[in-house]
């Protein structure tokens, strides 16, 4: 044997097991789960606007907005399923889902893109501001990013806070969901 021969070989070897890599890595699924216990997230803008997400069992989701200058709340309680994103190497990703094309994406380091299906089961809006959610019923599609203590949802990175388990229960009171969460 040459060492042309042995050259090609190499060169088949490792074009088969760069394929296998990549080919097989994207048929493994592994699907978001939701807390055990809820797990608050939440980011304050310097006009007194918050954004919180609620991840609660079930793969219930509230998230709310309050606007201080408006005198406005609104919240949904909506239904979260989801599945993560692919890691191939360094910070490249592939998410697949509706809406998404082409799903490769660089994401930031340490954090991990899950494909959402976001479904709307309540909606709660009070004060003078005007609606931002999508109305009962509706489902949208996003691709969120968890971290350590953090989620970015839409352009936002919303921190964990600590839980405060009357503040869930009043808050899903005024969604109508249950005290059993």
């Amino acid at each position: 044997m040459t060492a042309k021969d042995i050259a090609s070989k190499i060169g088949i070897g490792i074009f088969v097991v760069a394929f296998l890599f990549l080919g097989l890595k994207g048929c493994v699924v592994t699907i978001w789960s939701s807390p055990k216990t809820p797990e608050i997230y939440s980011i304050q803008g310097q006009d007194g606007r918050v954004m919180s997400m609620i991840f609660l069992p079930k793969h219930e989701t509230m998230i709310w907005h309050f606007d201080q200058a408006n005198e406005s709340a609104e919240g949904v309680l909506t239904k979260m399923r989801g599945s993560y994103g692919t890691h191939y190497f360094w910070r490249l990703w592939h998410v697949e889902g509706p809406g998404i094309t082409f799903g490769y994406r660089i994401y930031p380091p340490d954090a991990e893109p899950v494909h959402m299906e976001i479904t709307v089961l309540e909606r709660f809006m009070s004060g003078r501001g005007n609606p931002g959610f999508p109305e009962k019923g509706d489902r949208t599609h996003q691709v969120l990013l968890f971290g350590k203590d953090v989620v970015k949802f839409q352009s936002m990175w919303l921190r964990r806070e600590s839980n405060d388990p009357e503040m869930v229960q009043a808050l899903l009171a005024k969604l109508g969901g249950s005290k059993e969460k």
